[in-house]
């Protein structure tokens, strides 16, 4: 089972199949296999096998040209329903395992199977080999249309037709020494396990069992232990190393588990199909298991690469987490991440053999409903979007509703505005609400804020001195800032009094209330000692005695 000659020919396939680089052979490297009719094809998977086996034992070995005979086998076959994560490894057993089963079986005379005419003349859209299931049909559709391939009905069960003629012998034709190269093939290793080894092991662990080797089954389930072991030593130093750096502005160090399990991924689906050489379903399954598990971390790995990016933007920028423009980069960085995430399982989808585009089509139809039932969040939404782009106001800011809300900007959100009244009561108003509402930004666009105290003095009063105390009083004040400086204004002869008004600046809109408050106390306060009459309204009343 484990000749000199059939290592040989492992490393040949291996070689092919991994080798990348052109070179020159004496065929065509572009020349598609005959396939006009199930006659060509039978024919020309036949040709091709037979000079693959010849070219594989010869002394010379082109192992290009080997590639060549091998590529031009599988496209006699229709893979259209194979997963391509799986194409590759299903693609070189397919063409052995039907090579070792047409050599067990009474095949037609190739005259009497349908040449291009007949099938044409009798439309034959699929013919089978005479007492048997393995079927050549004509392709319907895609880029082979009008090709007559075996059918992926017969790439499916070539397994179950393999076990059924596994146990009968090859056709006397092919002669005393032919042998075939399915079994060493999947019973083989690679480079990493060398034939010697495999040469000492007793011969019960070298005996077939479910597709594979008992060694075989031996060394990927120590693989599996491997894998996860290490991946537990690795969440563990990675949990340690996480609590050691939390005060480092980039967080990169939270993307090591993540990645670390990808590799572990990619290094055990390598040594699953390529070392220990695992085939059949037992592969396909092993396959898309490490594959999954594989866009799992990777699906993680993007959503904390993108938290990682977003946190390490606003600690380098120092933008506080309550500014709107800490939540347009939070949503920026969420949106990328998703896009990622959902290109990422996409793809998955597609190399698995899932319809997704059906899928999410149906997803789309379903999110336009979610979407009319949610349209008051989305112009919430599209409400903080215009806030950003429009900056009427920033947090810290102090702005004035027309309902008459007054207070400090607080946070500004996707959603909401948060508003901290004078009362210390927290408003939150929908961004929709805002957008469409008239808002007064007393910090913009100076942050200052312009303070009226109006003051009525009596008839007869000095008024250069009441102006020079209101201007000594405001100069005094160290809630009125020096620029702009604060001036008096002689308003109006009033009914009663004569109207002053003393116009300064307070450094914050918060402080309005407090310098009101002061100067008017001081205002009074002065007057008093000055002796300047602050008068109350008056009114003359003259009465008449109404004639008898």
């Amino acid at each position: 089972m484990y000749s000199k000659f059939s290592g040989y020919f492992f490393v040949l396939i291996c070689f092919i199949l991994l080798s990348q680089s052109a070179a020159a052979s004496n065929i065509f490297p572009l020349e598609p296999p005959d396939t006009s009719s199930p006659q060509a094809t039978l024919s020309s998977f036949i040709d091709y096998t037979d000079k693959l086996y010849d070219a594989a034992v010869s002394a010379e070995g082109d192992l290009f040209l080997q590639r060549e005979y091998l590529q031009r086998a599988e496209r006699c076959f229709d893979f259209s329903k194979v997963p391509p994560t799986l194409l590759k490894d299903v693609s070189i057993e397919s063409v052995l395992r039907l090579r070792e089963i047409l050599d067990r079986i009474v095949l037609p005379d190739i005259a009497d199977v349908p040449d291009k005419l007949e099938a044409k003349k009798h439309k034959i859209l699929l013919w089978r080999i005479p007492h048997t299931e393995i079927t050549i049909g004509r392709c319907p559709d895609g880029p082979r249309m009008g090709s007559y391939l075996i059918t992926p009905e017969t790439v499916r069960r070539l397994a179950e037709y393999y076990g059924e003629v596994a146990h009968l012998p090859y056709r006397a034709d092919k002669g005393e020494n032919y042998t075939g190269f399915y079994e060493q093939y999947i019973y083989s290793s690679g480079w990493m396990i060398p034939d010697g080894f495999l040469q000492k092991l007793p011969d019960w662990m070298r005996e077939g069992y479910l597709g594979q080797a008992v060694w075989q089954w031996v060394m990927l389930a120590l693989l599996i232990v491997l894998c996860g072991f290490g991946l537990w030593l690795i969440w563990l130093w990675h949990r340690t190393l996480k609590g050691k750096s939390s005060k480092w502005s980039w967080r990169l160090e939270r993307l090591i588990f993540p990645v670390c399990g990808m590799l572990v991924c990619v290094l055990a689906e390598y040594i699953s199909s390529d070392q220990i050489n695992i085939t059949g379903e037992v592969l396909s399954y092993v396959t898309m298991m490490l594959e999954l598990i594989f866009a799992l971390f990777a699906c993680v790995a993007i959503l904390i690469g993108g938290d990682v990016l977003m946190r390490g933007i606003l600690q380098a920028s120092k933008i506080k987490e309550e500014a709107l423009d800490a939540d347009v980069i939070k949503l920026g960085c969420r949106i990328v991440s998703f896009t990622l995430v959902f290109v990422l399982f996409y793809n998955v989808g597609s190399a698995f053999g899932v319809p997704v585009t059906a899928i999410f089509a149906s997803a789309g139809i379903a999110g336009m409903a979610i979407a009319l039932a949610a349209r008051e969040t989305l112009a919430n939404f599209f409400g903080g979007i215009s806030i950003f782009l429009d900056r009427p106001f920033r947090a810290g800011d102090y702005i004035v509703l027309d309902n008459g809300d007054r207070g400090e900007v607080k946070s500004v959100g996707m959603r909401s505005t948060k508003i901290q009244t004078r009362d210390d009561v927290m408003i939150t108003i929908p961004n929709s609400v805002i957008t469409n509402g008239k808002v007064v930004n007393q910090s913009s666009p100076h942050p200052s804020f312009r303070v009226r105290v109006k003051i009525g003095v009596a008839y007869g009063s000095d008024v250069d001195r009441v102006e020079e105390i209101l201007m000594e009083l405001a100069i005094q004040n160290k809630l009125v800032i020096s620029n702009p400086e604060p001036r008096v204004r002689f308003r109006s002869f009033g009914d009663s009094a004569l109207d002053f008004e003393l116009l300064c600046w307070a450094a914050r809109p918060h402080d309005r209330g407090r310098l009101i408050h002061t100067l008017c106390r001081d205002i009074y306060k002065r007057f008093n000692d000055e002796g300047i009459e602050i008068p109350f309204p008056q009114r003359d009343v003259h009465l008449h005695k109404a004639e008898e």
